[in-house]
């Protein structure tokens, strides 16, 4: 295949609770990644010069806008809304109910953009496809804000949050992609 001028139109959207993988693109519209920035100072020194001092790396936010039409099911495999995630909930069978709770869920969050025939962001992409993948691992909910107007209907905002790195100091943020000439891997 032709090497895409740029990912456009589509991509696809996995969120994992360490037991369901969840295909969540469907009811969304944007996706936006705010890699925590790498901040640095400089302190003056005695001789007229500059100390350059490195500053923890920040959070990474990865910010979706999606179109809800419920607040998600446990066990499904595409989800109608993630309401029910950013409670801790667990229902699983229909009607589906949650409430508030101090339950806070750690979700690996993979985001594919490719030319293939791929149906899961997590999937093998064969040799002669372009790709471009996104992994978080321990990502959490930090937030569900839905709102509502008539000329919009219902929408919500959904935002995670993901540390640069664990306690052990392992990166919990992957980035992949292949230029067509080899396959890239499933996670």
């Amino acid at each position: 295949m032709a090497k895409p001028e740029a990912w456009t139109e589509s991509c696809l959207v996995n969120l994992n609770d360490g037991t369901t993988d969840s295909n969540i693109a469907a009811i969304l519209t944007s996706v936006s990644i705010n890699q925590g920035g790498k901040p640095v100072e400089s302190i003056p020194n005695l001789s007229g010069g500059r100390i350059l001092i490195f500053k923890p790396e920040e959070d990474t936010e990865i910010e979706f806008e999606g179109v809800p039409v419920g607040i998600g099911d446990k066990d499904a495999t595409s989800q109608d809304g993630l309401d029910l995630f950013f409670h801790g909930g667990t229902s699983s069978a229909a009607p589906f109910s949650v409430g508030s709770s101090t339950t806070r869920t750690a979700f690996t969050l993979t985001i594919l953009f490719t030319d293939s025939t791929a149906t899961s962001a997590t999937a093998i992409v064969p040799s002669g496809n372009y790709a471009l993948r996104y992994n978080f691992a321990n990502a959490y909910l930090t937030l569900c804000q839905p709102s509502f107007t008539i000329d919009g209907g219902l929408v919500s905002k959904y935002t995670f949050k993901c540390a640069p790195r664990n306690k052990a100091g392992t990166s919990n943020i992957t980035e992949d992609s292949t230029d067509g000439t080899i396959s890239m891997n499933s996670i």
